[in-house]
């Protein structure tokens, strides 16, 4: 689960949640499963790039509400989108705070 603040308090918002319905609505197929061949209702939204990538409130909230960074999925596939990403376990997290870092410090402080 997500532990950004900024995250946290966007993915809360009516916005978001227009957001993800309008998607939803729009894409009612998960997505990963019609490139595999199979079919299945999509009941999550997933963001392609992960919101917690962006180094600013600004670009957090770009990736957030950018219809085209969302995927429908079905709940099996986000989980194995996230598994696949690396984004579950302790050394992943690890691995992206030092990466976050490294950006944050190639972009405001060099």
């Amino acid at each position: 689960m997500a532990k950004d603040k900024d995250y946290i308090r966007l993915i809360h918002t009516a916005k978001w949640l227009r957001l993800r319905r309008d998607k939803l609505n729009d894409t009612p197929l998960c997505e990963r499963c019609e490139e595999l061949g199979r079919v299945a209702a999509a009941t999550e939204v997933h963001h392609v790039i992960p919101v917690e990538d962006g180094l600013t409130k600004q670009e957090k909230e770009r990736l957030m509400f950018d219809y085209f960074n969302l995927k429908a999925l079905c709940h099996e596939c986000h989980v194995k989108v996230h598994t696949d990403m690396g984004r579950c376990g302790r050394v992943q997290a690890k691995n992206r705070a030092k990466e976050h870092l490294k950006r944050f410090v190639n972009k405001f402080l060099k």
